[in-house]
């Protein structure tokens, strides 16, 4: 929600507080993720008066997914899912793996299909296969 504030806010630089108080979040928690998303060149940080944090790039050229990954780290749905299946302590011929390998990778092509630019328009549609008729 911090990268979704900054990219309503334009190129103007905006303060945590502000972020804070916008999205009911706490400032001390936005002050801790802040780090790594400026160390991954997402934001840019300026001190002093009119100071505060902006998009590092324009908001269409910055996905969920990108965000998610320098936040939280991989999006898996179980640790055996990474591509080399490191950590999984399941048999060679174990074919859940596939399974939840194909889980991960739809999960990696939503995030990454939708920008910041597509949330601050409104533009993002979810579309479901078989949807159920509860007639």
């Amino acid at each position: 929600m911090l990268m979704y504030e900054l990219a309503k806010a334009g190129d103007e630089f905006i303060s945590l507080a502000d972020v804070s108080a916008a999205q009911r979040v706490s400032q001390g928690y936005l002050e801790q993720i802040v780090i790594p998303l400026r160390e991954h060149g997402l934001v840019q940080g300026k001190r002093g008066f009119g100071g505060g944090y902006r998009l590092a790039r324009p908001a269409a050229e910055i996905t969920v997914g990108e965000i998610v990954q320098v936040a939280e780290g991989p999006v898996a749905p179980v640790k055996c899912v990474h591509e080399d299946f490191s950590g999984c302590d399941c048999p060679d011929d174990c074919k859940a793996k596939h399974v939840w390998q194909k889980v991960g990778n739809a999960i990696e092509g939503v995030l990454n299909s939708i920008t910041l630019q597509d949330l601050v328009e409104g533009t993002v549609h979810i579309e479901t296969k078989g949807d159920i008729d509860h007639e």
